[in-house]
């Protein structure tokens, strides 16, 4: 009987999650895209002359929304987990046109760095979500700890070795790795449609 009225609630909830519409996206900022490249527009932040801003700086954010167990058991829960990039925060140098293209790239590549791990995140939810939903272990937070970590660390290791993409043979490299851990982790990618 118990078990029975434990299904019929999360039959109750789970119409209720999807009756709900998805708020929209702040236009601030911008979801990862598999098809949609960052351009020069996207950096909102416009250095001052004279300031002591230079080269280019990406405002990146990892974060999960929503995230109740019901959500994490849908086909939709690899949307819990977000990848986005901040406008209003974010700045190219500008000064130096031939050096554009460059910090793009670069800022470009720390984004899909951070996707790699947005999609880990999503496939570890995926994985724990059963467990999630009956005895609330482990936990979003739990799981999402050591993947952010692990994701600035090698954001760094990036920068260091391409210098900054500077080097155009490691950059190759690094866009080839990137891009190969993307295309393996592709069931956990959000489409562009998806919020």
């Amino acid at each position: 009987m118990r078990l029975l009225f434990c299904i019929s609630l999360l039959l109750l909830f789970t119409g209720v999650t999807y009756a709900q519409k998805s708020k929209a996206i702040d236009p601030d900022y911008l979801d990862c895209s598999a098809t949609r490249r960052l351009v020069a527009s996207d950096f909102a932040l416009q250095p001052k002359p004279n300031s002591n801003l230079q080269g280019s700086r990406g405002s990146f954010l990892l974060g999960c929304k929503g995230g109740n167990a019901v959500e994490l058991l849908s086909k939709n829960a690899n949307s819990a987990v977000y990848n986005r990039f901040f406008h209003l925060t974010s700045w190219l140098d500008t000064s130096n046109p031939d050096n554009v293209a460059q910090q793009i790239e670069f800022q470009q590549t720390q984004f899909d760095i951070q996707e790699i791990y947005a999609r880990r995140l999503r496939k570890q939810i995926r994985a724990s979500a059963t467990r999630m939903f009956l005895i609330g272990k482990p936990t979003l937070d739990e799981l999402a700890k050591g993947l952010l970590k692990e994701a600035e660390l090698r954001q760094v290791q990036y920068a260091d070795e391409t210098a900054y993409a500077s080097l155009p043979e490691k950059q190759a490299e690094w866009s080839r790795q990137i891009q190969q851990e993307l295309q393996e982790l592709q069931a956990y990618q959000v489409l562009d449609n998806e919020f």
